[in-house]
C-alpha cells in the first residue's frame, strides 16, 4: 500500500496544470542562418585593398508559428557588426477577412519590386545591385513599420492577379538639409527640429502582380509597383519611386532550371534647399532610371551558374551614370542547408560632376558559406 500510495504522489505532483497544458504547443519554430564569407578588393582607399578579409557576416535567427486558424507570426533577428537588430516582426491574418483579403502588420522588408523583400542569403549573388541602395530610401534594403493588404483578384484564365497596398511609417524617406547659417534658416534657429524633422510622414506603396504559368511546373510573375515617402517636411519636398519587374522561372529538365530575372526604376525627388532673400524654401526636382539583369541556371539540384548587368543614373553626382558586371556560382553539399557561394563583381563608379576622368573601376570577389539550422533553409533551388 505504502508503494502504490508513493507512486500515486509523484504520477500527481508531475502532471502539468491544466491552465499550462498547451503552452508547448505554442512554441514557434526556431532557425538560425548564417553567411561567414570572405571577400577581396582593389577598390581604391580601402585599408584592406588587395589582401583578404574574413568576416562572420550576418546571422539570422528567425522564428515562425501559427497564432491560431487564422493568423502567423514571424520574427527575423539580424546579428551583425557586434549588435542585434530586429529585421522583421510581423503578424499575418491568412483568412477570416472578406473578399479573401490578406493582412500583414509590423516591421518588415518592403515589398518593392522583387529583390528588396527578398534576405541576403536567398540571393545567389553576395551584394545587392547599386541601382536598390541609391533609389531606395535605405541603402542596405528598405525595411519600414506598417501594414500590408493584400487581394488576389479573381479573374478567369489562369493568370493570377495580386494587389498589394502599404501605410508605412516612412520615416526612412528623410534627407536632413545643412544649416546656411542664414539667420532666417529653421534648421540655423533649430538644429534639432528645424525642418520639423521629428514630426511623423506616412509613406505608402502601391504592387499589382500578375503571374502565369508555362507548361506544369514554369512561370512567368510580371510587377509594377509605386512607392512615395516625404524627405522634407517643412518644404513639403517627396521622393517618388516606380518601378517594373519581371521574373521567369523555365525549367529545362527535370531537374535543371534557368531563373532570369530585373526591374527598372524611375526616381523623382525633390530636393529641398533654403533662399534667405525670399526666407522660404526652394525645391528643385531631381529624376533618375536605371535597372539591373540577372541570369541563374541551376542543374542537378546542387550546382548553379549565373551573370548580372546593372546600369542607373546615380544622384549623388548629378546623374552621371554607374555600372556593373558580375558573375557567380554556387554549390551545395547533398541538399540546401550547406551553400558554397563564389561572387566577382566589377563596378564602374559614376563620373564626377564636372571631371572629363572617369573613375577607375573597382572588382570584388566574394566567397560565401551559407548554413542553416532548423526549419527554414538556407536557399531554394
Amino acid at each position: 500500500m505504502r508503494i502504490r500510495a508513493l507512486l500515486l504522489s509523484c504520477l500527481l505532483l508531475s502532471c502539468v496544470p491544466p491552465s499550462s497544458a498547451h503552452a508547448g504547443v505554442t512554441n514557434p519554430d526556431l532557425s538560425v542562418i548564417g553567411q561567414p564569407s570572405l571577400r577581396w578588393t582593389d577598390a581604391a582607399g580601402d585599408p584592406t585593398r588587395r589582401r583578404p578579409v574574413f568576416d562572420v557576416g550576418e546571422t539570422e535567427v528567425v522564428l515562425d508559428a501559427a497564432l491560431n486558424p487564422y493568423a502567423r507570426g514571424n520574427v527575423n533577428l539580424s546579428f551583425a557588426n557586434g549588435g542585434v537588430s530586429v529585421e522583421e516582426a510581423t503578424f499575418s491574418l491568412l483568412r477570416g477577412l472578406p473578399g479573401d483579403l490578406q493582412l500583414k502588420g509590423g516591421r518588415y522588408r518592403v515589398g518593392f519590386g522583387k529583390l528588396n523583400a527578398a534576405h541576403p542569403h536567398t540571393l545567389p549573388f553576395a551584394d545587392r545591385f547599386g541601382v536598390l541602395a541609391a533609389y531606395l530610401p535605405e541603402p542596405d534594403g528598405y525595411v519600414d513599420t506598417g501594414l500590408d493588404l493584400s487581394w488576389r483578384i479573381p479573374v478567369p484564365g489562369s493568370w493570377a492577379f495580386t494587389a498589394n497596398g502599404d501605410v508605412l511609417q516612412g520615416d526612412a524617406f528623410r534627407i536632413l538639409r545643412f544649416d546656411t547659417d542664414f539667420v532666417n534658416d529653421p534648421v540655423h534657429a533649430d538644429s534639432v527640429n528645424g525642418d520639423r524633422e521629428l514630426e511623423p510622414r506616412p509613406a505608402w506603396l502601391g504592387r499589382l502582380t500578375a503571374f502565369a504559368p508555362i507548361g506544369d511546373r514554369s512561370g512567368l510573375e510580371l510587377g509594377v509597383s509605386a512607392l512615395q515617402g516625404t524627405n522634407n517636411v517643412a518644404a513639403a519636398a517627396r521622393t517618388r519611386l516606380a518601378g517594373v519587374d519581371a521574373k521567369l522561372k523555365w525549367w529545362t529538365s527535370e531537374n535543371a532550371y534557368l531563373l532570369a530575372q530585373g526591374e527598372w526604376l524611375q526616381l523623382d525627388r525633390d530636393d529641398a534647399s533654403w533662399d534667405p532673400v525670399a526666407a522660404d524654401y526652394r525645391v528643385a526636382r531631381h529624376r533618375d532610371s536605371g535597372g539591373y539583369l540577372f541570369a541563374d541556371y541551376n542543374w542537378a539540384q546542387r550546382y548553379d551558374i549565373g551573370a548580372s548587368y546593372e546600369s542607373y543614373g546615380d544622384p549623388l553626382v548629378g546623374g552621371a551614370r554607374a555600372s556593373s558586371v558580375g558573375a557567380f556560382a554556387g554549390l551545395a553539399l547533398m541538399e540546401e542547408t550547406t551553400v558554397f557561394r563564389l561572387d566577382w563583381r566589377r563596378t564602374q563608379p559614376a563620373r564626377e560632376p564636372l571631371s572629363s576622368v572617369s573613375p577607375d573601376p573597382v572588382q570584388q570577389l566574394t566567397l560565401r558559406v551559407v548554413f542553416s539550422m532548423g526549419p527554414h533553409k538556407a536557399h531554394q533551388f
